[in-house]
């Protein structure tokens, strides 16, 4: 997919491609894009009081902390001193005290400390600090230039039910490889784990009915019938502009998959540079008082003791040492649905590396998000105003 532009791109084409699409750094197409909305950074709970982190995001590395009175802060990585990485030093309040010199930093960036400068002048020294949210179990930052947008908020997960926050996904490919999947592919990525699992309601041929939105996106979500042609499931599913998808799904926690059960996720795919990408997987569940605490307790414990053993399964697959099939039987349909996803996805390469696709009737939805991205990216490099999308105020989910 290709379309023009005016001097954006070095070939003499002057041509804006899909794959010109892959890189996130601050003067690439998308790392401008990209930098104009709210991304999660972190999972909240992954980041106690006190505690720093070095984080990279959109291919920019950032020193992230807590402060002793629990607000998250984002700063620069290296110490405007003598560069060094801010995040092996230590929080003093909601200060941030480089561990090299001893220079410390308030939450604004301002340096207010220079210990053994007989003269210091620590007032002309100010590095940049980024906004922060926290929501629905996520720290989320804003790393453009100028004033943040609104902070988006998305009803059908502030209704009342149980909210989970799953532990960070880190896949090693680019952010394209996941935001460009399709609903086709349940049933041949996924269909060992549905057979291990007795759902059957998996294997079969799927087909989606993709609408543009004000927000970007929304769709109609069909499987193959028993007597022929498609019906009707899971309801609908959203896309927002430009990185966040909401579905429905039965869920697949242990201990209630044999009930009909409907979750809501939503999924942040977010750049983490040009070859790697983080993605924040947020559930909300209607349920309420002690089955609720049962079904949190349940659903956090079984994600964070199968995360790392699913992703070295996953490279073992990838390495060919081991099949999807060979996946144990033990294992959760979420893993098992993981390992899956990411062993595609980080097959797939590079999109410039592809060469060309065969894309069909059943990839109108692959084709409908490159367009949205392509025509945004085309107008903010000629300086035309962008569209202004619109999360809808009420819930959305069928």
């Amino acid at each position: 997919m290709t379309v023009a532009i005016k001097g954006e791109t070095s070939r003499k084409s002057n041509m804006l491609r899909f794959a010109d699409l892959e890189k996130v750094g601050p003067d690439s197409p998308s790392g401008r894009y990209l930098r104009l909305f709210w991304h999660p950074v972190w999972r909240s709970s992954d980041l106690q009081a006190g505690r720093t982190r070095p984080i990279e995001v959109l291919g920019k590395k950032f020193t992230l902390y807590r402060g002793d009175g629990g607000d998250a802060h984002l700063t620069e990585f290296h110490c405007p001193h003598r560069g060094a990485q801010l995040s092996l030093g230590w929080v003093e309040g909601d200060d941030l005290r480089c561990r090299y010199h001893g220079w410390k930093f308030d939450r604004t960036g301002q340096c207010v400390e220079q210990p053994d400068e007989d003269k210091p002048f620590d007032h002309k020294v100010q590095m940049r600090t980024y906004p922060t949210r926290e929501y629905l179990g996520l720290i989320f930052a804003f790393v453009g230039a100028g004033e943040p947008p609104p902070f988006p908020r998305y009803p059908d997960l502030d209704q009342s039910g149980i909210v989970v926050t799953d532990p960070i996904e880190l896949v090693p490919c680019n952010f394209w490889n996941r935001l460009d999947n399709d609903i086709c592919h349940i049933p041949w990525v996924h269909r060992a784990t549905a057979l291990r699992k007795g759902r059957p309601d998996f294997i079969v041929a799927r087909r989606e009915a993709v609408e543009e939105t004000a927000y970007g996106w929304t769709s109609k979500r069909f499987a193959q019938g028993d007597v022929g042609g498609f019906r009707d499931i899971s309801g609908s599913a959203h896309f927002f502009m430009p990185n966040v998808y909401q579905f429905g799904v039965r869920t697949r926690a242990k201990g209630f998959e044999d009930r009909d059960l409907w979750d809501t996720k939503i999924t942040w795919t977010v750049p983490v540079n040009d070859t790697a990408f983080a993605a924040f997987d947020v559930t909300h569940t209607p349920l309420e008082r002690d089955e609720a605490a049962a079904y949190e307790a349940n659903r956090t414990q079984q994600q964070d003791d199968e995360f790392d053993e699913r992703w070295d399964i996953a490279e073992k697959i990838l390495a060919g040492d081991m099949t999807i099939e060979d996946i144990p039987d033990d294992l959760s349909a979420y893993a098992a649905f993981a390992i899956e996803d990411y062993v595609t996805q980080v097959g797939q390469g590079p999109v410039a590396g592809r060469g060309p696709e065969r894309l069909g009737q059943n990839d109108a939805k692959v084709i409908l998000i490159r367009r949205l991205w392509l025509q945004e990216v085309m107008a903010m490099t000629e300086g035309k105003k962008l569209t202004d999308w619109k999360i809808p105020t009420t819930p959305l989910q069928d």
